[in-house]
């Protein structure tokens, strides 16, 4: 018995899909799971618009998080996946977002107090310190 399905692809390939048991399909080709697999593409559309009103809505509402804010809401995201209300993918989207957030946000206060100090220090753009001998 083939452990592959027997199916082809879009593109002519045979496909790689694993067969279910007792069937020379996997689960993308067999013909008697074409309703399921409606029915799970249906849903996967809608959780996808979801994501994308649920991300509109937040940018109208122009919602500013603080450095501060970040570790409480990932620990959201994470009790969110764990009790299943949230994908891990679109945690560890949001994860990734925080920590460029933290990145640029650190940038932006190093660049800072650098020019602080410079112009403490009387040095303008432009001017290069001198080494010593």
């Amino acid at each position: 018995m083939h452990t592959t399905c027997n199916a082809f692809t879009k593109a002519g390939r045979p496909c790689k899909g694993k067969v279910l048991p007792g069937r020379p399909y996997c689960m993308s080709h067999d013909p008697e799971h074409a309703d399921q697999r409606a029915k799970g593409q249906r849903k996967g559309g809608e959780a996808r618009a979801n994501a994308r009103r649920a991300a509109k809505a937040w940018a109208a509402m122009g919602e500013q998080i603080t450095p501060d804010q970040l570790p409480a809401i990932l620990r959201a995201c994470m009790i969110s996946v764990k009790t299943g209300t949230l994908e891990p993918a679109q945690a560890s989207a949001i994860a990734s977002l925080a920590k460029t957030s933290v990145s640029i946000t650190n940038q932006i206060e190093m660049e800072a107090r650098l020019a602080a100090l410079e112009a403490a220090a009387g040095i303008s753009e432009g001017t290069r310190l001198r080494r010593v001998k």
